[in-house]
């Protein structure tokens, strides 16, 4: 199978190692810097896969692979355990990205794709690390967060010098226990996100290096399968499931796939801003007002998850061409 990215002008392709090289120091840099790997990798993945656009699928995920095999020898060598795992993370991101290109997926089934393989690879190193004694590490992981949950609110307490309101108070505790019931979900959400910046780090470093990408279209026609929407459904009864853990299931699968939904709400929304040629400043100000008020973010999920029925893009296309028409 041909690779569906387009190889670029002669003298990109006269240095292949280069890019290869470039590649390997974006991968290994997350590992180097501690202080900044959490933000690190939600681009740097995605960026070094752009520089893998030469050479076979095979030679590819061969470097990729030689590249931690070697590399994280040397951090095991020196007890820099956690910076191996971060590596496997990034070698994993940047192959993913590079099949899904060479195949010719389209981007929103690429993040769906990439989330599904982050939180096996997440599941297998808990798992492998606490002796598949998930269950217990789980209850671990909650009792010291919601231990350093405490211990933020005391700080802000002795802080401001007086007491807390009762209705403050109940808000603190409210917050808490919504922590503790969708953690998981939260979680979840991390690694979609960190899937659809990879993404747009991967498309935008593939178009400013003058090539092209297998993963299309642009971000202002993304569309989510359609089988999303009927996992959400079956979330959503399993939510109204009186007893056991099925109604807590249900819940944070809603959350997780309502964030697939205000990507693709996004995506409307960007797709609005260019057919109307909004000005930039507007654009910055309605997307300050989302992120300010969160029920802004209700309305964008809302719209991402109504287009699979309404299709307001197609929409919007045709009543421009119907104006565009009876003005002739």
């Amino acid at each position: 199978m041909k690779s569906h990215i387009s190889k670029g002008n002669g003298k990109a392709l006269r240095g292949p190692y280069k890019d290869y090289a470039v590649a390997a120091g974006a991968l290994v840099a997350p590992c180097l810097m501690p202080e900044l790997n959490s933000v690190l990798q939600f681009f740097i993945p995605g960026a070094a896969a752009a520089y893998l656009d030469s050479g076979s699928l095979q030679k590819r995920l061969l470097f990729l692979l030689a590249l931690y095999v070697i590399i994280s020898v040397a951090f095991f060598s020196v007890g820099m355990v956690a910076s191996a795992l971060i590596l496997a993370q990034g070698v994993v991101i940047c192959g993913v990205l590079v099949i899904s290109a060479y195949r010719g997926v389209d981007a929103p089934r690429n993040v769906i794709v990439l989330f599904i393989t982050i939180l096996l690879m997440a599941i297998i190193v808990v798992g492998m690390s606490s002796g598949w004694k998930i269950n217990e590490l789980y209850s671990q992981m909650i009792t010291a967060m919601t231990k350093e949950y405490d211990k933020a609110i005391e700080l802000y307490k002795k802080s401001s010098g007086t007491s807390i309101p009762p209705q403050l108070d109940q808000l603190v505790a409210s917050i808490k226990a919504t922590l503790v019931a969708y953690f998981p979900g939260i979680i979840c959400s991390f690694f979609v996100f960190l899937s659809f910046t990879n993404t747009l780090a991967f498309m935008r470093i593939s178009m400013l290096r003058g090539k092209g990408t297998g993963l299309m279209p642009e971000f202002n026609e993304w569309r989510m399968p359609g089988w999303l929407v009927w996992l959400f459904i079956f979330f959503g009864f399993m939510a109204l499931v009186p007893d056991g853990p099925w109604p807590a299931i249900g819940r944070n699968g809603i959350l997780v796939v309502c964030i697939f939904y205000l990507i693709q709400g996004f995506s409307v929304m960007q797709f609005f801003f260019k057919v109307m040629q909004t000005p930039v400043y507007v654009r910055y100000l309605v997307y300050a007002l989302i992120g300010i008020q969160w029920y802004g973010l209700l309305l964008v999920v809302f719209t991402g998850l109504m287009d699979y029925w309404f299709d307001f893009r197609k929409r919007l296309i045709k009543k421009l061409q119907a104006s565009e028409d009876n003005e002739e």
